[in-house]
């Protein structure tokens, strides 16, 4: 469990494909969804940039 955050960050970019996913399944549906498009393509921004984040300092603690 040392690396916890690759660990973190490979879930989180899980979860960013699969708020992806939903937000087309919602945008071409015709149904009206609680989020919408938008909030479910923001949160897996959000999430595809904090796994960025953990990444980044993973990698600049095994540099170091």
């Amino acid at each position: 469990m040392e690396r916890w955050r690759i660990w973190a960050a490979r879930l989180f970019a899980m979860g960013c494909i699969a708020l992806g996913i939903i937000g087309l399944i919602v945008g071409f549906s015709d149904s009206t969804w609680k989020l919408g498009a938008v909030g479910y393509f923001t949160g897996g921004t959000l999430l595809g940039v904090v796994a960025l984040i953990f990444t980044a300092d993973e990698f600049m603690d095994q540099r170091r």
